[in-house]
């Protein structure tokens, strides 16, 4: 491959064919001078993005959205894996409604938490990874996951009883909305998939999941943009 960076669209936006011979600063370079040139065509677009070529590590993908981001107006909205077409970007526009009302009083953690690992926000908390069992996500205000959760996570935790937690799977009742515990669980399967950021491989019958309080009781249940 001669040039560093090709881009080809794709019915669910945008696929980035990389050069594996360049170092990865100069391929970042590339992708935004290519980007830069192609500024008018992807004003304000939302899309989603798949790579090739380019072994590319998970944080360094979220570099290149980044780096493409942050010197256009593209909004990349998922990553698309192994150009599996047919499931690109299904729960995007959840997501994105999810996202916006979280995003603006949130902190970002790249990437899944570890066994044991507790993170914290004093407002909220948007997970782009999974939070395993043995793992604690806390946060003053609501939290979104991008991935599942498995562990412990307690949102509203000053006494925000109006916060809730959302995920794109949930198979845990330890779950927490200010001081009020779920009392039943309620999983629908555990429908494991790979951790990242916005990733679309959906396993067959996944729902995105949400909860929080009704009645005084934490309850979950699949989201829909009507629930708010």
């Amino acid at each position: 491959m001669t040039q560093a960076v090709v881009i080809k669209s794709k019915s669910y936006g945008i696929h980035l064919v990389l050069n594996p011979e360049m170092e990865f600063h100069d391929l970042t370079q590339a992708v935004i001078a290519k980007f830069k040139e192609a500024g008018d065509f992807f004003k304000n677009a939302q899309i989603g993005i798949s790579f090739e070529g380019y072994d590319l590590t998970m944080e360094q993908e979220y570099e290149l959205i980044a780096a493409i981001e942050s010197y256009t107006s593209v909004n990349i909205i998922c990553i698309m894996e192994d150009n599996e077409i047919q499931q690109a970007c299904l729960l995007a526009e959840t997501e994105s409604y999810i996202r916006n009302k979280v995003a603006k009083n949130a902190i970002f953690h790249y990437g899944s938490l570890k066994p044991g690992e507790e993170l914290h926000s004093d407002t909220g908390l948007v997970i782009l990874g999974d939070v395993p069992a043995g793992a604690r996500a806390i946060a003053g205000g609501s939290i979104l996951i991008f991935g599942a959760l498995d562990g412990f996570a307690q949102a509203g935790a000053y006494g925000d009883s109006a916060a809730y937690i959302a995920a794109l799977s949930i198979d845990t009742g330890q779950l927490q909305i200010a001081n009020i515990l779920l009392i039943t669980q309620e999983n629908g399967g555990r429908g494991k998939h790979k951790s990242g950021f916005l990733r679309r491989k959906k396993p067959e019958g996944q729902t995105p999941q949400i909860a929080h309080v009704r009645d005084g009781h934490v309850i979950m249940e699949p989201y829909t943009k009507d629930l708010f």
